[in-house]
């Protein structure tokens, strides 16, 4: 016997599951709901197949192709134009030459289609009807039948007052062939509104079988996690391609599940996943496969399909997460919600219970989704963020992203330009170094291959090597699954915002300049510039001066490659120095406690990209962000005759008063380190010696040489570091962050600016307003839908107090302007 599979369903209802799948196709138990019906047809001996297609129809040929991978064999016929039910299987008439069977490629089932057949051919039936009863038949065609089962009416989808049976038709008929006679060729025709009617009309033996298995009809997406938890509950078995873990865990080759994760059954997880600790896989859960799960996420009665990646704390309720999603950190999904492909949803956003989001959506962190988001995107034409480019491994940023980059990074050069790549130690930062290489390689552009830097080198090689620009490939401080990435100009600096812009035109556009095989420049590889860099910067320091005293100095840092540098920087200027791995010594109290035990001179934190110097003194006093600016700045005025420190507006107004002290000067810029940076490097300071914008450069932005040149004036002035921070006044300043709406944050600082007229306001960088007592600085976050308020006062109250006063000023208007 041979079957018909109607496999042309669109799925209107499920969406946004089936924008780019059709409904077949849908995975129930992460295998498609039409490959457990082929299941089902072959284990009642059925294995000649016809698939009946309209809707996206490569993809169901691309899956399963011929069939014999699934043990039958599978003919298509494709509809140009819709031509209902019965008109889709007429138009497979020629597949047809015996009692055959129909059934829908949408529906889960264990029907006994033996007995089925059995009972089409035992009451010598034309058509027989397979029927379901149901609770609730208000979605299904009706169907009355007398004690015979001979069908004696029908009604389509009734309402309660038309409601004459609860047996239903489930769309799997048993047909002989000659019922194909009564359709219409090319055109629309349906087996409920028109086929059966008229054999019922025409007195044609018409019966119904009614089944006593399972079968539900996916629907809409309630019905669609529901087809999962009965699975999960056992009121149908199918197959799992999965071993049982534990009783009713079922687990994916390949899987990876941390010790402190918790998984609790019923639940399916797939293939090459990765559950992290803390994470929670709850009952009735269903997870595809390549999901990667951060720590401490959630799981509850979901439906996860492939390829997602979920951070840390996220929790997810009762949802569906289609295919490649992107859960940030702290992410909430709620009960009946459905995320589609290629979405990526934000830091600590929450997706409110019923919320359908369709595919490639981008949600701001911060933000509560309260409505279905179908039309238009927040996919930013935007690469780089405020501080560059970072993203997760894999996720955000992939070997392929990279190449691409890299091709649009070296387009905005001439052919035959120079740039330096390099890359910490780590194998990813390394892997993705050499897919940027072959991107800026395949433009015509030299590149020097510099391996295993910290930033603050890889800025000195720009300079050494007298090229155009570089790359530098690092991961985040803060998170090792996490890559940043810097584009340097021609001084080291980071790439202006104009040149972003090109470089994000270039890559979106995919206006590469491509080059011809025998343009390919070559690849220049430096092993040692390490070394290089030591020199320049020891040649610069009074060595003498720093052996007369020997002093002792602490370094800490979580990288080991940071600690062989420092430690043999400090050692050939005559220091006494020892060490500590941060794992050792996880916190500054501890840092501390050896500084006093050893008697040390200073310590200083290092972070593992060497940008990031925090000092600790004898007394246990650390000195970093603003505070450490301070130093730095008290450091050039007390060094450089009438020395110009450049500082951002949010620094405190400190640097001023030690700029009058000693006859110094101070510029103010905006508050991204690409800014400040800027200022420094408007002249290549690596070559004209600028003393005091170089120096400065060095204490803010390379912690090795910072510390170095930190030493080197403890010395020649014979203070310590104590001594040198008492120097500075005191002050205090208040940080305070609220959300808001991308929307809303052009009207809120305009109507501040406008309340504000009578008093003093600077517009440098956000808004500043001067008061008596101290003053506020009102930012717009770049990067988050937020603001960041800064402010400085008298006292460690007053601060706060102005700061607390703009937060809720902010937060009013923001009241306000949503009412």
């Amino acid at each position: 016997m041979k079957a018909i599979i109607m496999a042309g369903g669109e799925g209107a209802r499920l969406r946004p599951l089936t924008c780019d799948l059709p409904k077949p196709m849908v995975p129930v138990m992460n295998i498609p709901v039409m490959e457990h019906v082929i299941d089902l047809l072959k284990k009642h001996g059925i294995q000649e197949i016809g698939v009946t297609l309209a809707y996206l129809p490569q993809k169901i040929q691309e899956y399963f192709g011929n069939g014999t991978a699934y043990g039958v064999s599978l003919c298509y016929f494709t509809e140009d134009t819709p031509l209902g039910t019965a008109g889709s299987v007429k138009n497979a008439g020629s597949f047809l030459d015996d009692t055959f069977i129909v059934i829908s490629g949408d529906s889960l089932t264990n029907l006994d289609l033996t007995a089925a057949i059995e009972f089409h051919r035992r009451k010598g039936s034309k058509a027989t009807l397979v029927l379901a009863r149901v609770d609730v038949p208000l979605e299904y065609g009706v169907v009355l039948t007398d004690e015979n089962g001979s069908v004696t009416g029908f009604l389509e989808k009734p309402s309660w007052g038309e409601v004459f049976s609860d047996t239903v038709n489930t769309g799997t008929y048993v047909l002989e062939p000659e019922i194909l006679e009564l359709i219409p060729s090319d055109s629309k025709y349906d087996f409920s509104l028109e086929l059966f009617p008229r054999l019922l009309s025409m007195k044609e033996p018409m019966f119904g079988y009614i089944m006593s298995g399972y079968w539900y009809d996916i629907g809409d997406l309630g019905s669609y996690l529901q087809a999962h938890y009965d699975v999960m509950g056992g009121k149908i078995k199918i197959k799992i391609n999965a071993e049982e873990y534990k009783k009713n865990v079922w687990i994916g080759q390949g899987t990876k599940i941390e010790p402190k994760a918790e998984i609790n059954g019923p639940c399916v997880i797939g293939r090459n996943c990765r559950i992290g600790n803390g994470t929670s896989i709850e009952n009735h859960s269903v997870l595809g496969d390549n999901n990667i799960i951060e720590d401490e996420v959630s799981i509850k009665k979901s439906v996860i399909w492939n390829g997602n990646y979920i951070d840390f704390g996220s929790e997810i309720r009762g949802a569906i997460i289609c295919n490649r999603v992107q859960l940030k950190h702290y992410v909430s999904v709620f009960e009946n919600s459905v995320i589609g492909d290629d979405c990526i949803i934000n830091e600590r956003v929450i997706v409110k219970p019923n919320i359908k989001i369709w595919p490639n959506k981008s949600v701001d962190p911060l933000s509560i989704v309260d409505r279905n988001m179908i039309w238009g995107s927040r996919l930013s034409k935007s690469i780089f963020g405020e501080s560059g480019l970072s993203g997760i491994i894999n996720v955000d940023i992939t070997p392929e992203f990279a190449t691409r980059l890299g091709a649009a990074y070296g387009s905005i050069f001439k052919k035959g330009a120079r740039v330096v790549v390099s890359s910490t130690t780590s194998n990813s930062a390394r892997m993705f170094k050499h897919a940027f290489i072959s991107g800026i390689l395949s433009v015509g552009i030299e590149v020097y291959n510099l391996s295993s830097l910290l930033t603050p080198i890889s800025r000195h090689a720009i300079n050494f090597l007298l090229v155009e620009g570089g790359i530098h490939i690092k991961l985040g401080a803060d998170n090792p699954n996490k890559l940043k990435v810097d584009f340097m100009d021609s001084k080291g600096a980071a790439i202006s915002h104009v040149l972003e812009r090109k470089i994000e035109n270039a890559f979106f556009r995919e206006d590469f300049k491509r080059c011809s095989g025998n343009e390919i420049s070559r690849l220049n590889n430096i092993t040692d510039f390490t070394i290089y860099y030591a020199g320049m910067i020891l040649n610069e320091v009074d060595i003498t001066r720093i052996k007369e005293k020997s002093p002792t100095v602490c370094v800490v840092s979580p990288s080991n490659s940071v600690i062989s540098i420092m430690v043999s920087m400090l050692t050939d200027i005559g220091c006494r120095v020892f060490s500590f791995s941060s794992s050792n010594l996880n916190s500054m109290d501890a840092v501390a406690e050896e500084i006093r035990k050893r008697n040390a001179d200073l310590g200083a934190y290092v972070d593992s990209n060497g940008e990031a110097l925090i000092l600790i003194d004898r007394a246990g006093n650390i000195i970093k962000d603003d505070l450490f600016l301070a130093l730095s700045s008290i450091i050039l005025f007390r060094t450089i005759k009438q020395a110009e420190v450049v500082v951002p507006v949010s620094a405190p107004s400190v640097i001023e008063k030690l700029a009058a002290l000693h006859n110094g000067k101070v510029v103010r810029t905006k508050t991204s380190p690409q800014a400040v940076m800027e200022q420094m490097l408007n002249y290549n300071l690596f070559k004209n010696r600028e003393k005091d914008k170089m120096t400065q450069f060095l204490l803010n932005f390379d912690d090795l040489a910072g510390n170095v040149k930190i030493v080197e004036y403890l010395c020649a002035y014979d203070t310590s570091l104590e001594e040198t921070v008492k120097g500075i006044p005191e002050f205090y300043i208040s940080k305070k962050s609220i959300p808001c709406p991308w929307e809303l944050k052009g009207r809120i600082m305009r109507s501040l600016i406008t309340e504000k007229q009578s008093d003093k306001v600077e517009l440098l960088d956000g808004a500043r307003f001067i008061a008596e007592n101290g003053w506020a600085l009102v930012l717009p976050d770049a990067d988050m839908p937020m603001f960041r308020v800064y402010s400085e006062g008298d006292s460690p109250e007053a601060a706060e107090i102005i700061s607390g006063q703009y937060i809720e000023k902010i937060g009013s208007m923001l009241d306000t302007m949503k009412a």
